[in-house]
């Protein structure tokens, strides 16, 4: 099929609503509690993964009963409000200083475990998710609570299959480009699949094109299904520092659900998943080679890796696992007393200190690199119009030139004496 079969559409719903309300905080009260997630930003136009899965699984909480609300980095230096019963921390940037010593605390370690491993105030949390038993065991040597294996799930009312929409035989990348070059850009540069690989990057513009690969804008979250469900197979990349855990992608899971083969270039952490048959690469020719799979095949392995997630890794699947954790987090942090220490509300505000100061630095170098672009701009015209003035210089230098070797000639003199001779004539003629 062309590449046409594979939209690039914003699409809107009101599941997409349904998040966006969340995202808002209209549903912050709940009889069982509250739960606020410590996220990134709660502007779901912003394209921040973070926060997608925050609103998976708060959207399945409510669903079970809890008030969900997102807490966004801007708010991170402002007192977390008493009626909260938990807070989900899903950056490990995040420093629990404004928590109220009544509010259970729940690390959510998605990526990045090393880091998480090395923070000094770990003790403070009730509990700690960790996204496969690897990452449990690294965090594990450094946190005596409860350490539970949740890794990220999947919204089934959101990324579905669908019958009526055509299913091409191509493959589709999703993977972003945010300035650090992927592993996957080099297969990318070698891969030749029958069809080029419509990869939707952020940054695509920043992305050296190459013949296998036809290259896209980053489509929204909510078009995600619909790109999906139009692909045969989903090229997937995951990070060095989640690699090394086996913290694996929510790609892995959505591709899945909306009937695409997912192809990924990270092994560990499959099984335990229950889908170690999820075809991995490691360079270009294995690439190809899966992408090369007959249709045939390709189904039915879908089909049964596609029946693994249904079962086991749905929001609504992680919801009723944490329920149990959830509570006994909300009992542990009821009986603590006294108050977060003093270097820990110190740490906050420095966090936020160091927060702004960044902001403000982006902002500087992107002006820099504003005036920068303006610049080249500019210099481009001057060289441009440097150019073409030496165009006219040089040819106005070479007439010049051609006149005075003309002027110079034997054959110019000549001709130039019987010219004066016939002017004196004709003067002559006419005082007859």
């Amino acid at each position: 099929m062309t590449a046409t079969s594979i939209p690039t559409a914003p699409t809107s719903s009101p599941l997409a609503a349904d998040y966006a309300a969340i995202a808002a905080g209209d549903h912050a009260e709940g009889p069982r509690g509250t739960v606020r997630f410590a996220v990134s930003t709660d502007d779901p136009a912003e394209g921040k993964g973070d926060l997608y899965v925050a609103l998976g699984l708060a959207r399945a909480l409510r669903d079970a009963g809890w008030g969900v609300a997102m807490w966004p980095i801007t708010r991170w230096a402002d007192p977390v409000p008493d009626d909260t019963a938990v807070v989900v921390v899903m950056i490990e940037s995040f420093v629990p200083g404004r928590v109220p010593p009544s509010t259970a605390l729940v690390a959510w370690v998605r990526n990045w475990t090393a880091k998480w491993a090395a923070l000094p105030y770990l003790d403070e949390f009730e509990a700690i998710w960790t996204s496969s038993s690897t990452a449990r065991d690294a965090v594990a040597a450094h946190y005596d609570g409860p350490v539970e294996v949740v890794p990220i799930g999947v919204d089934l009312e959101l990324f579905t299959t669908d019958p009526g929409t055509p299913r091409s035989d191509r493959a589709v990348a999703t993977v972003n480009f945010w300035g650090v070059r992927r592993h996957v850009q080099d297969v990318l540069d070698d891969v030749r699949p029958a069809e080029p690989i419509v990869w939707f990057a952020a940054n695509a513009e920043h992305v050296d094109p190459s013949p296998g690969v036809e290259l896209r804008p980053m489509v929204p979250y909510f078009a995600l299904p619909e790109v999906y469900r139009s692909a045969a197979f989903v090229v997937d990349d995951v990070i060095a520092p989640a690699a090394e855990y086996g913290t694996l992608n929510s790609r892995l899971y959505e591709s899945l659900a909306s009937g695409a083969l997912p192809v990924t270039d990270c092994a560990l952490g499959l099984d335990e998943l229950g889908l170690g048959e999820v075809p991995v690469f490691e360079d270009a020719a294995s690439l190809e080679r899966a992408l090369a799979m007959p249709a045939g095949e390709r189904t039915a392995l879908v089909e049964r890796l596609r029946a693994v997630v249904v079962e086991r890794h749905s929001f609504a699947a992680r919801a009723e696992q944490v329920r149990p954790v959830l509570e006994a987090a909300i009992e542990h942090a009821r009986s603590r007393t006294g108050s977060r220490s003093p270097f820990l509300r110190w740490a906050t505000n420095e966090r936020e200190v160091l927060r702004v100061a960044e902001l403000e630095r982006d902002v500087h170098l992107q002006g820099v690199r504003d005036i920068n672009e303006r610049l080249v701009v500019a210099e481009q015209a001057v060289a441009s119009f440097d150019a073409a003035r030496r165009r006219a210089e040089e040819e106005r230098d070479t007439i010049a030139l051609r006149y005075d070797e003309l002027t110079r000639s034997a054959e110019y003199r000549l001709l130039h004496r019987f010219g004066g001779l016939a002017r004196a004539v004709r003067r002559g003629t006419g005082r007859g």
